[in-house]
């Protein structure tokens, strides 16, 4: 129960200011009579898939709801899939899809392995690394049940 009304207070905090720094958090914890060593809070914010975006601590909302909008994608001829969005966008997004699209213990010939293999997040951008020229044609469909905004 006490682990319950701590996350639910660091959920508030979070969402109601913005917090750059985990001393900060720590802090307005205190003042409301929880005592959390800086390692226990840190393992709570993971666990909580908080995570800072641009600066400031974010709850990572794993559903896509409140990941940042991508504005725009292109695939290049060798098959790499580049995502546009607005800036500070880059890491949230490429967290979502590392968490949800792949697969760490694929190997090549696992028929079931993700077809994105990894992701590399810029501040407004995210380029997506698929195994084949075929696997990258398939991203702008499988991005779509996340984001259905998505043209391309």
């Amino acid at each position: 129960m006490l682990n319950e009304q701590i996350e639910e207070l660091i959920s508030s905090i979070i969402r109601n200011n913005q917090i750059s720094e985990q001393k900060e958090l720590q802090q307005r914890l205190i003042a409301r009579g929880y005592n959390l060593p800086q390692a226990t809070l840190s393992r709570k914010l993971k666990k909580m898939k908080i995570i800072k975006i641009n600066g400031i601590y974010r709850i990572l909302e794993i559903n896509g709801r409140h990941l940042p909008i991508i504005l725009g994608m292109q695939i290049s001829e060798s098959g790499l899939v580049v995502l546009y969005t607005s800036p500070g966008g880059g890491g949230s997004i490429a967290h979502f899809i590392d968490q949800k699209y792949l697969n760490y213990s694929a190997t090549a010939s696992n028929s079931t392995a993700s077809c994105i293999i990894g992701t590399i997040a810029g501040d407004d951008t995210v380029l997506l690394i698929t195994r084949t020229m075929a696997d990258a044609k398939k991203i702008p469909e499988l991005l779509r049940q996340d984001f259905p905004h998505l043209e391309g």
